[in-house]
Formats: C-alpha cells, structure tokens, sequence
C-alpha cells in the first residue's frame, strides 16, 4: 500500500471511528444496565461481549496500520 496523506487520513480516522464505536456501546451497556431489570443485565452482558471481541482486536488493527504505513 502506497503511504499518501490520504492514507494515513484514512487510516487514523478508521482507528479513531472503531474507539468513538466502542465507548458508545458500552457508554449504551451502562444505560441498559441502569434499569436494573434482567433484560437490561442480559443485554449489558451481551454488549460487553461484543466490545471485548473488539478490543482483543484493537492493538492487531493498530499494529496492521503502522505496518502498512511504514511500507
């Protein structure tokens, strides 16, 4: 890949999108669980899930990024 100003734009912005994503839903996750009902419990549980997922995921993208811009 070819390192360009509108690369590493794209890039950053991506990474930065995927941590904005991710506090929002578990920003949504404390929410639910403020009811304090077994639906909103099951529901914060079940977001959390998919956030983990994304943050093993975090430090591989980040480190894929800086591979394809120091190319």
């Amino acid at each position: 890949m070819q390192n360009t100003p509108a690369t590493t734009t794209l890039l950053h912005t991506l990474l930065k999108n995927q941590h904005a994503m991710t506090d929002a839903l578990l920003k949504l996750a404390d929410w639910a669980e403020e009811g304090e009902t077994q639906r909103g419990f099951a529901v914060a549980l079940s977001v959390r899930e998919s956030v983990k997922s994304v943050e093993d995921n975090r430090r591989l993208i980040g480190q894929c990024i800086s591979e394809l811009m120091s190319q």
